[in-house]
C-alpha cells in the first residue's frame, strides 16, 4: 500500500515506529480507503475507496486556497477528490510513503 499527498515538513525526523503520514503537516490519500487529513486517518471521506492498481491521478496543490485535489482517471471514468485546510505556511512537498513491499509510483508529465 501507498500514501500520496503533500507533506509541509522538509526536516522530517521520526521513529520507525512513526509513519510520515501521521505527522500534523501531512495531507493525501492512501490505498486503502484512508484519506490523511493533518496526519489524522479518515476513512472513506465521500467516495474514497482508495488507490488502485492501474489508477493515474493529476495532483494540484493551491497554497492559496489550501486545497489539495486529486483528479482520479479510473477504468474510463474520471472522479474528483479535494482536501480542504491544508495550509502548509513554510511550503509544500510531495509525499510518498510505501507502507508494503511491491508497491510502485511512476510519474509522468502527460496522462
Amino acid at each position: 500500500g501507498i500514501v500520496l499527498g503533500v507533506i509541509g515538513n522538509k526536516t522530517l525526523a521520526l521513529p520507525a515506529s512513526f509513519p510520515s503520514y501521521h505527522d500534523v503537516t501531512s495531507f493525501g490519500w492512501s490505498s486503502w480507503n484512508n484519506v490523511y487529513v493533518a496526519g489524522s486517518r479518515q476513512r472513506g471521506p465521500g467516495s474514497w475507496d482508495g488507490l488502485k492498481a492501474g489508477d493515474r491521478g493529476v495532483f494540484t496543490y493551491s497554497p492559496s486556497e489550501a486545497t489539495l485535489s486529486l483528479r482520479l482517471l479510473r477504468g474510463g471514468g474520471v472522479r474528483e477528490f479535494s482536501i480542504h485546510n491544508c495550509s502548509l505556511p513554510d511550503g509544500a512537498f510531495i509525499h510518498l510513503h510505501f507502507i508494503s513491499k511491491g508497491a510502485t509510483v511512476r510519474f509522468s508529465r502527460t496522462l
